[in-house]
Order: structure tokens, then C-alpha cells, then sequence
């Protein structure tokens, strides 16, 4: 049986990115603006070179780290520059990119604090399109 890690390396984003992005995000590791590490997922902005802030944001599904830029190339679903960056300010902080099944904290948080009519307002929408759901819900009663 093969093990496969969740585990953020120099390696992985080299890998995602591709030569040319994972040497241009080393250079863009001073631009991270700011970066938070969230319960499932980081949340970033990165200056580009024409002073723009762009939201970039790496998650894993299952293993396959995920990035996320709102800049040309990431928006085109490339693993780019700014993404790279993120992962090396991560890497260099002794941080990572949490796993996919880690308990969201923040997400159970802001459940608890929501009223009960609010929260039935939101998996009805949230069911109404989605039938799996909609079957958990049902059969729950």
C-alpha cells in the first residue's frame, strides 16, 4: 500500500508550477502582502509587477495541492508565480497548507454564533441544488 502525503515541499511546488513559474515565484516571495493560514485553506495577496494586489489561495484536494490566483495566468487555472511565493513564505515560516480532512474550526465557529432561522435559510438553499443532500436531510428526520 502507497501512502500518499499532503505535505507541502520545494519539490511539490516546483512540480505544480512548472520550471519557469517555481523560478519566477522565488522571486516574489518579498511581495507577499499578507497571508493567513485558515482551517482548510490560505488565504494571500501578493503584489504583481504592476503594483496590483492579487488574491491567491492554495488548498489540497485529496493530494493534489490546488492553487488559485486572481491574476492573468492563475486565472487561466495555471499553478503561477504568486502561488509559488505563497508556498515558499509558508515553507519558510515552518507553516503548511492544512490537510483536506482537518476539523474547520473557524467554519464551526461562525455556525454556532449564527441564528437557527439563518442557518435553515442556508442549507435549504444549499439543498434545493444539491440531491444528495437534500437525501441526507430527508432521511435525518
Amino acid at each position: 500500500m502507497t501512502l500518499v502525503s499532503t505535505t507541502l515541499t520545494t519539490e511539490l511546488l516546483l512540480h505544480r508550477a512548472g520550471t519557469k513559474s517555481y523560478w519566477r515565484g522565488l522571486t516574489y516571495r518579498e511581495s507577499v502582502l499578507s497571508l493567513r493560514v485558515h482551517s482548510r485553506h490560505v488565504a494571500a495577496r501578493v503584489r504583481g509587477g504592476d503594483d496590483s494586489a492579487y488574491v491567491v489561495e492554495l488548498s489540497w484536494s485529496g493530494t493534489h495541492l490546488v492553487g488559485a490566483c486572481s491574476c492573468p495566468h492563475g486565472s487561466e487555472g495555471f499553478f503561477c508565480k504568486h502561488c509559488v511565493a505563497v508556498g515558499l513564505v509558508l515553507l519558510d515560516r515552518g507553516e503548511t497548507v492544512p490537510p483536506p480532512d482537518a476539523e474547520d474550526v473557524e467554519l464551526k465557529d461562525v455556525l454556532r454564533a449564527l441564528p437557527a432561522e439563518v442557518l435553515r435559510e442556508l442549507l435549504y438553499e444549499q439543498a434545493a441544488g444539491d440531491p444528495q443532500l437534500r437525501a441526507r436531510i430527508i432521511s435525518a428526520r
